[in-house]
């Protein structure tokens, strides 16, 4: 259809429920590093839930395709608008670089009471690439006694959002841009199993965007999908497509666990599970986008609860603030509930509480002191109100969409 006379798609505006599943997400996350790996020292149940927890690092496989569904939709609906790609990085600069660039600064400033070895890393992280750095990436980097271990997702996100909006504006249509998604999609998919068959390290496979792209990118394919004549089928079977891809990874799971115990049985599966757990969860992740969408479902009315959208709110905060208050204060924190108590299994839970307690208020502080002075700037690059001279058929699709979210 003509550009100018695109309708805003049916998930334009502020979706509630998606706000609940980011905090769930970030929930997730922070509960899988408050455990970490729960070594062998401290017994069958604190090992039991550093097991479980470790499944938390899914989050981060939610959010990409909450952001890969999320933005696509934002470049897709403002493709008539004009300043397209001038609004588009601004806004997406004043949400993300402040906090970011704040802490680079932060540490960069108290690097000798931090007693941090930057051994160059300081610039990979400036530009955001330190999920490139095959030399010293930052899983093998020891930063005194700071961990910024998760900011490689960070990386990924920005090296997409660095490249899709030229993709998207010039593709255009909705057709295009999905089977843009699809074949990309299943090129990072071919790209890890060919990466972890040769045994090339977990780093490479994990962490960096070639490989890691499909997760945006079936993000990108729901928020197309959405705006679409498929509409109603996506949102139909979301629930069942969420459901199969759950017990077919616990399937996996259980089948990786079995040839652990027999190696003998099969070829080595460490190499493909690693290659289609990120596909499984990207799109479980998706369905579970989509089912949130459903009037009436019960994960909407689940993640519509205020407490998992406050989480939502604060969830980049919590993401970027957390694992640094870790690294500072939980291992002190552990030690002293030890000495004092004589028991294990209160040092992990009351360390864990501490360290959740410190990063909410951090975020929460963050946000509302010193990001929001940033937000509030994003005024000044608002797009242009959706045209009303859409074709009927839109029209009527996207109203229909957004009477059922």
């Amino acid at each position: 259809m003509d550009i100018s006379k695109r309708e805003a798609g049916p998930y334009s505006r502020h979706v509630r429920s998606l706000d609940g599943l980011r905090g769930m997400a970030v929930l997730a996350v922070m509960a899988s590093h408050l455990f970490p790996g729960t070594t062998a020292d401290r017994g069958f149940f604190l090992r039991s839930i550093g097991s479980s927890l470790r499944f938390g690092a899914t989050g981060v496989d939610l959010f990409f395709v909450l952001s890969g569904f999320l933005i696509t939709g934002i470049l897709y609906d403002s493709l008539s608008d004009t300043g397209y790609f001038r609004k588009f990085y601004a806004r997406r600069c004043l949400r993300i670089f402040p906090l970011y660039y704040g802490v680079l600064i932060v540490l960069f400033v108290f690097t000798p009471w931090l007693r941090i070895h930057w051994q160059h890393m300081q610039w990979s992280l400036l530009f955001y690439l330190q999920n490139t750095n095959a030399v010293m990436p930052l899983y093998r980097w020891h930063a005194g006694r700071v961990s910024i271990d998760h900011f490689w997702s960070l990386a990924v996100e920005e090296q997409f959002y660095l490249v899709w909006p030229l993709a998207v504006f010039l593709l255009r249509s909705r057709k295009k841009i999905l089977w843009a998604s699809v074949t990309l999609s299943v090129a990072a998919l071919l790209l890890r199993l060919s990466l972890a068959f040769h045994h090339t390290i977990f780093h490479v496979i994990n962490r960096t965007t070639p490989c890691r792209a499909d997760s945006l990118l079936i993000g990108a394919m729901l928020a197309i999908l959405l705006r679409g004549s498929l509409h109603d089928v996506v949102l139909r079977y979301a629930r069942p497509v969420f459901l199969w891809t759950v017990a077919i990874t616990a399937g996996l799971n259980l089948l990786r666990i079995a040839i652990e115990r027999h190696p003998d049985w099969l070829f080595p599966f460490d190499a493909s599970y690693l290659a289609l757990r990120y596909t499984l969860f990207a799109f479980g992740s998706a369905a579970l986008i989509a089912w949130c969408l459903r009037p009436s479902s019960v994960p909407r009315a689940l993640f519509e609860r205020p407490v998992l959208r406050f989480f939502g709110k604060y969830s980049y905060g919590l993401y970027v603030l957390h694992l640094i208050i870790l690294s500072l204060v939980l291992a002190p924190v552990r030690e002293w509930i030890d000495q004092h108590t004589g028991h294990k299994i209160i040092g992990v839970l009351g360390g864990a509480v501490v360290i959740f307690l410190l990063s909410v208020p951090a975020a929460y502080l963050s946000y509302n002191l010193y990001e929001k002075r940033f937000l509030g700037l994003k005024r000044y690059f608002e797009y242009s109100r959706p045209s009303h001279a859409a074709s009927k058929t839109e029209t009527a699709a996207a109203r229909k969409a957004v009477s059922s979210t």
